[in-house]
């Protein structure tokens, strides 16, 4: 895991390509240890998660994810924690607090 401190700000990188049990406690103790400070997740070495990251990301406030593969994406998505944590499409998104990835759905009106 790799971590980066600037500006109150804490990017946390996991390096495994697949969030398990294993790597959520790994990084629910990072997060942890830096819950005051504006938290960002680099998923770009990421390929694919368990229940447990979802889980974990869900009962988490101040949590952010940028560079998220399509299928976690899609995932957060369905299970509307989009409305709860940030999505970012890169780093500088995040750090500078700007276009954030917003999830519209739209009904036809009958």
């Amino acid at each position: 895991m790799e971590i980066e401190i600037f500006n109150n700000t804490c990017i946390i990188t996991p390096l495994s390509p697949l969030l398990d049990e294993r790597e959520v406690k790994r990084l629910n103790l990072e997060i942890n240890e830096y819950q005051n400070f504006k938290i960002g997740l680099d998923l770009s070495f990421v390929e694919n998660c368990n229940i447990d990251f979802i889980k974990s990301i869900n009962n988490k406030k101040n949590i952010n994810l940028f560079n998220i593969p399509i299928n976690i994406f899609s995932l957060i998505n369905l299970m509307n924690l989009d409305k709860k944590i940030g999505l970012y499409s890169s780093e500088l998104d995040f750090i500078e607090n700007k276009r954030q990835l917003l999830n519209r759905k739209f009904h036809l009106i009958k």
